[in-house]
């Protein structure tokens, strides 16, 4: 009986072992198991956080894309020893094959496009600190690309000049093929690691229409002297500079047209060698006659007014004048200078010699023109008092399609739609 007892007794000790190793080696798979699973989950997590940081990335692209779209042309900077225009843009005759690449680079370093539609600069990204990834610095995969939205009307796979899909809100629906400015199609990749994340926005001039009511606007009464000349008829953009009645006939519209002065019910007196014309009359006197703000004339709100003069191009006068201006008080233009855009004084303008501007003089206090100054577009005057203003022999033409274009083109630009792709 003994001998029996003891066999048990070491059977069971060997039983122990075997199931003590089986538990090990179950502990260590385990372990093994959750440290591979930990492992992932770091690697799942690292990616999540990569992927998630590349779509800012893109972002910041689309941003500098939609940023220098919105800069008047020229807009001259200088980056990394470089100066140089860095908008960019297409004009009329808009070009169906324009295509514009943004690469790593300084703008001064980037690859020549070696086409003559083919616009290429570098980045605006400061050299102090590494590149944001949301382009290439060279080829073409993964490069920041701006074109031209185009459809293929009559399918045989050609751009034509007529394809250009442009916006214009007063169409229905606004995307048509006639008018308004091009549908710009940005195309940024942002990177961040192996994460790679694509997106693609449609963009587009944000179109301003003035409204104003004649080429001379006056809240007050006007005297007009010496050989001023206002003519209220829709003058072509392509109005030459220096043109005046009668030689603008050759460059009237068929439609559009506004009398050459007009004022809130205030008298209008025109002595001398002045010359008034429009349609349906010369001069509109008529005291039903509504005043408009900057903010009504432009047809944005209060809001978006301040924020257009808070990041006014200029706010000092400078020579060439072009895009926003604003001065906060009284301006003096000299002889010579040249401008495009909005030129809005809060206080009085005085303007001499052969000043030349093509789009909108919005004054808020007096107008003294002398010698020779021409404006393509309309002259707006609120004035102090009346029979205030001085015109000299100043030249003023309205233009409708001068105030749209440019005041539009010195607008942000509208982003229309935006996916992930």
């Amino acid at each position: 009986m003994k001998t029996v007892e003891l066999k048990r007794a070491g059977n069971e000790n060997g039983n122990a072992l075997v199931i003590t190793l089986i538990i090990l080696f179950s502990i260590s798979v385990i372990g093994a198991t959750l440290a591979m699973v930990s492992s992932l989950d770091l690697k799942i997590a690292g990616n999540q956080r990569a992927t998630a940081r590349a779509l800012p990335v893109a972002e910041a692209g689309l941003s500098e894309a939609i940023h220098r779209l919105s800069l008047p042309n020229p807009t001259n900077a200088t980056i990394a020893g470089w100066t140089g225009n860095i908008a960019i843009s297409d004009s009329e005759p808009y070009n169906p094959n324009w295509i514009a690449r943004i690469y790593l680079a300084p703008p001064g370093s980037a690859p020549a496009s070696g086409s003559a539609t083919v616009f290429h600069t570098g980045t605006l990204q400061s050299t102090s600190q590494p590149y944001l990834e949301y382009s290439a610095a060279n080829g073409t995969d993964g490069v920041l690309t701006i074109r031209h939205k185009w459809r293929d009307l009559d399918g045989d796979n050609v751009r034509d000049a007529n394809e250009i899909v442009r916006w214009d809100p007063l169409q229905m629906p606004p995307e048509n093929m006639t008018s308004g400015f091009p549908v710009e199609i940005i195309t940024v990749q942002g990177n961040q690691g192996d994460a790679v994340r694509t997106i693609e926005a449609e963009v587009t001039k944000r179109t301003i229409l003035v409204r104003t009511l004649g080429a001379l606007y006056c809240d007050k009464a006007v005297r007009l002297t010496g050989n001023c000349d206002f003519c209220g008829y829709n003058h072509s953009i392509n109005t030459p500079v220096g043109t005046v009645p009668n030689a603008c006939y050759a460059h009237h519209l068929s439609s559009g047209h506004l009398p050459g002065v007009v004022t809130t019910g205030d008298n209008v007196q025109v002595q001398g060698s002045a010359h008034t014309s429009g349609s349906p009359s010369p001069i509109d006197n008529q005291v039903t006659n509504p005043w408009y703000t900057l903010a009504e004339v432009l047809g944005l709100d209060q809001s978006e007014v301040t924020r257009l003069l808070a990041q006014a191009d200029n706010t000092t006068i400078k020579n060439p004048l072009n895009g926003v201006t604003y001065i906060n008080g009284d301006a003096n233009v000299n002889s010579n200078f040249v401008g495009q855009g909005l030129l809005y004084v809060t206080g009085d303008l005085k303007g001499a010699g052969s000043f030349t501007y093509k789009g909108l003089i919005y004054v808020e206090g007096d107008v003294k023109l002398t010698g020779t100054p021409w404006i393509l577009g309309s002259v707006i005057v609120k004035g102090t008092s009346d029979f205030n203003f001085s015109a000299g022999n100043a030249g003023v033409l309205y233009s409708k399609d001068a105030l749209t274009t440019y005041l539009s083109s010195f607008m942000p630009c509208l982003v229309l739609s935006w996916r992930e792709m």
